[in-house]
Order: C-alpha cells, then sequence, then structure tokens
C-alpha cells in the first residue's frame, strides 16, 4: 500500500464529498449526528481552502482516499474538516492528513492550530489527543469559535463538542 498526501485541487471536490458522506456513515448508532439532515463542506468552502493552501488530499495507491481542509483566521489557523473514506481507514490517513495541514499552516506563520470535534468517539477527540492536541476550556475560545459553535449548535447537540489546539 501506497499513502501519500498531495495539495487538493478544484477537481478534487467531488470525490471530497463522496468521501465526507462515507466518513459520515462511521457516526451511525453513536447519536450525535442526524446523516440525512447534514450537509457535505459547500464547495466555495473547498475552493476557500484549496486558494490559501490548506487543503489536502490523502491517496491510497494513486485513488483519494480522504482529505482535510481549513482556513486561517488572523494569527491561527482552523483544521474545518477531516474525512477518511470508510474503505481507506485505520490505515494512518487521517493522521497523515493532519499532520500535511499543522505543517501548512506553520508555514503561513499560525501560532496555533484549532479544531472543534466530538469529545467521546474514538476517532474525534482521543485520535487528536494521541495527535498533540489539547482541549481548551470554553474561557480560552477566541471571538471566532463562539460564532463556529454558535453555527454548530443549528444541527449539532454542542455539549458533546470540545475544541482542541496545537502549537504555542
Amino acid at each position: 500500500m501506497t499513502l501519500a498526501t498531495r495539495p487538493a485541487t478544484i477537481a478534487d471536490i467531488p470525490r471530497m464529498h463522496e468521501i465526507e458522506t462515507s466518513a459520515g456513515e462511521l457516526f451511525e448508532g453513536w447519536g450525535l449526528i442526524a446523516l440525512d439532515d447534514m450537509a457535505v463542506v459547500a464547495v466555495t468552502d473547498h475552493i476557500a481552502a484549496i486558494e490559501v493552501q490548506l487543503s489536502f488530499i490523502a491517496e491510497v495507491d494513486g485513488r483519494a482516499a480522504g482529505f482535510v481542509m481549513g482556513e486561517m483566521y488572523g494569527p491561527d489557523a482552523y483544521l474545518h474538516e477531516l474525512d477518511v473514506d470508510a474503505a481507506y481507514q485505520r490505515r494512518g490517513a487521517g493522521a497523515l492528513l493532519v499532520r500535511a495541514f499543522v505543517e501548512a499552516a506553520r508555514a503561513k506563520g499560525a501560532a496555533a492550530v484549532y479544531l472543534s470535534t466530538f469529545r467521546d468517539p474514538p476517532w474525534n477527540a482521543p485520535f487528536y489527543a494521541r495527535m498533540g492536541f489539547r482541549e481548551i476550556a470554553r474561557s480560552e475560545y477566541l471571538p471566532w469559535m463562539t460564532a463556529i459553535e454558535t453555527e454548530q449548535a443549528a444541527f449539532l447537540d454542542i455539549s458533546k463538542r470540545v475544541f482542541m489546539r496545537t502549537g504555542t
């Protein structure tokens, strides 16, 4: 098996949507999200991440198997989405993508990389903790984090979510 990352392109967006839908199936039975009500990341958000060079594809044997994307918020980066197709999970693609994102964010001068995720499933907060992210207290939230949380509250139970960060 050959595993590699590369920058995402606009041509990748349809496959990224497929990957996100496949990865979402992992939440079935956890009671955390209503899959039928969830929308994939907007094309415009993907394009914005691609344009700022914060969107990457993981390929397994040349096939797009996962992606990560995000944006900058002032001096910090936000890892908006990480998904690995169910057929390719547990092969290291997610960790490779997180490392690619953090490296790219640091190259852009990010003081820290933040993300928002579910607290309990092992492929969410515990996975990121193993990668060096730590949970941050609500008192540490930056204004843009509060805005993200408000958006998420429209379709997620935010009491089951956590913001995490890595970096200085």
